[in-house]
Order: C-alpha cells, then structure tokens, then sequence
C-alpha cells in the first residue's frame, strides 16, 4: 500500500471544498493518509484531521471538521469587524478584523497531544514578518495551535500572531499549496513494502483561472479583497508546476540511470541533475479542485459553505492525474 500525503491550500472560506473532497477520499473511497499538510485555510482543516489515530479516527475527525464547517452561521463566527477597523486599520490598528472566534475554535477543538500521538505527519506554514521566512510546522511543535492560527491570518484582514520573536502571518504569501512540506514528510516514511510509488492527493480551494470580475473597485478593501485572490492564484499554480516538473525530474534520472548501467561517465553525469533519488522520490499527484468559486474569501455564507461542500465531494470523484493537471495549467 503506498503512502499517501492530503495537501489542502489556502483559500478562506472556500475551505468548505476541501472538506468535501475529504469527504469522499475518506469515507467513500476508505482511504488512509501518513501525512496531512495545509497552508491557511488547509492548515485548519489539516490540523483538525491531523488528530484523529488510525482509519476510525481520521472519520472521526472529519466529522467533527464538518459539525464546525456546518455549525457556521454567518462571518461573526469566525471574524468579527473592529470598531472602525476599516478606517483606522492602517493608522491605529493591526488589521481590520479580530480572529477571536476562530482562535477560540482551535484551542477547543486542537490538542496538541492528540497531534502527537495520532501517527500521522502534519505539516502547516507560516510566514515570519521580521525575518521573512517560510516555516513549516509539524506535529511535534508544542506551538502548534499558535501557527495554526498564524498560517490563516491574511495580513490586514488579520492581527498577525506573535510566537516567540516573530510576528507570524498566513504561509499563503509565500506556499499557498505545501506540497514541498509533503514531499518531505513522505520522504521520511519508509517505502512502501510492495514498491508502489507515494501518492498526493492535491485539494485546491480555487479553480486554477481566475474569473473575470466587474466593479468599479469603489473602496480599497475590494481592491485588496481582489489582490489577495490574483497573488493567491499565481502562487498556487507555480506551486503546481514546480512539483510537475520535481516528478518529471526524477522519472527521467531513473529511466536514464537504468539505460546507462555500466557507463561511468553517463552516470556521473547524471548525479549533476538537481532532483533525483535519494533525495526526490517519485510521487503520483492527483490534483482537485472546482469549476468556480463557490464564495468571496472571506464570505462564510452557510448556504455556499453547503454548496462548495458538496461540489468538492462530486470534484473527489475525477481527479485530474498529473498530465491532466499540466494540460490544465498551460490553458
């Protein structure tokens, strides 16, 4: 049985996607994840999966992930509007909502424990303003809660999150789609016992294009609203292609190695090529993702969070395999 990694991007409210897609891999199709990673949005819904041990756990958690995803009513469960915030955000305040309740949410229903002990490899990003680094995160940090929260705070939208001497803020400004961090949890594992290759499931939040908009860009905050959804957009998709090409990569040195058995020189060679094995292992990607945007980033609209749920599980149901995906993203 191979290992596989679930990979969940950012995206906001369009998470709810992610958890069909969820849904249908884990429920339906009974399948069983060595490592979860997520960036933002995906680093919630990663660390609530993330907790549950064993087959029966992980369908234990995705239950509770929708009971959170369902119990949703309106924004104010998840941010609430600062007195002002939208006037005084650059002046006197660090963003223009609070993410009280949402942090409020993963000390309730995150135990740092639970991520310990459940088997599983998780991995969720953030980014540290002073330094400007990417850090990727794990179950073992004893923070873990902390940059969970951090991994979904878009800056200005949200306060960034102080741990230790950084400021954290959404890993979606530097790694919307971790894969990297699953390659390198897969790496770790051992090989499978019967020589299948790894497997990555790819849950995006966002279709790969963006559709047009209309608008007079009446405020700065649509305009950044709009921004944030352009830089997401492109980063995702460069994500995408470079984990295309890491595979390829290591597909060709394998197959070339094979054909120069015996030639010194071709050999060494080939050890100059920058992704081969032992450090690259060959992966299988199956990408998901929707045909629209089932909501605006930061509109938690129960009737849209049904609906984006919906349309990631029926999305489960024909993953695009890797050249799918390469034909995709040259469109």
């Amino acid at each position: 049985m191979p290992n596989r990694a679930l990979v969940l991007s950012g995206g906001g409210s369009r998470g709810a996607f992610e958890v069909g897609v969820a849904d249908y891999l884990i429920n339906d199709l009974g399948l069983d994840f060595q490592v979860i990673a997520g960036v933002s949005t995906g680093s919630l819904n990663a660390v609530m999966l993330a907790q549950g041990r064993g087959p029966d756990g992980l369908r234990a958690q995705l239950a509770a992930l929708k009971d959170l995803w369902f119990g949703i009513k309106s924004s104010d469960d998840v941010y609430t509007t600062r007195f002002f915030g939208k006037v005084l955000a650059f002046v006197l305040k660090d963003s223009i909502y609070s993410s009280k309740p949402v942090r409020q949410k993963i000390w309730q229903q995150v135990a740092p424990e639970r991520l310990r002990g459940s088997g599983r490899e998780l991995r969720i990003g953030a980014v540290g303003l002073e330094s400007g680094a990417y850090h990727a995160i794990d179950q073992r940090n004893p923070e873990v809660r902390e940059w969970a929260l951090a991994s979904a705070s878009m800056p200005l939208f949200f306060p960034p999150v102080r741990i230790g001497d950084e400021a954290a803020v959404d890993g979606g400004i530097r790694n919307v789609t971790p894969l990297e961090d699953a390659f390198d949890a897969l790496k770790a594992l051992p090989p499978a016992a019967d020589g299948a290759p790894d497997e990555l499931y790819v849950a995006l939040a966002s279709p790969l294009g963006l559709a047009p908009v209309a608008t007079r860009w009446t405020t700065g905050l649509k305009a950044a609203e709009r921004a944030l959804d352009v830089l997401v957009n492109e980063v995702f998709r460069e994500d995408l292609s470079y984990a295309i090409a890491i595979n390829r990569s290591v597909r060709t040195y394998s197959d070339m190695r094979r054909r120069c058995a015996g030639q010194a020189a071709e050999l060494q060679a080939l050890d100059a090529m920058p992704f081969r094995p032992p450090k690259y292992r060959d992966a299988r990607i199956r990408t998901i993702l929707p045909e629209k945007e089932y909501s605006q980033t930061l509109e938690f609209d129960p009737r849209k969070i049904r609906e984006a749920f919906a349309a990631g599980r029926a999305a489960a149901q024909a993953p695009l395999d890797e050249d799918g995906l390469d034909t995709a993203l040259r469109r």
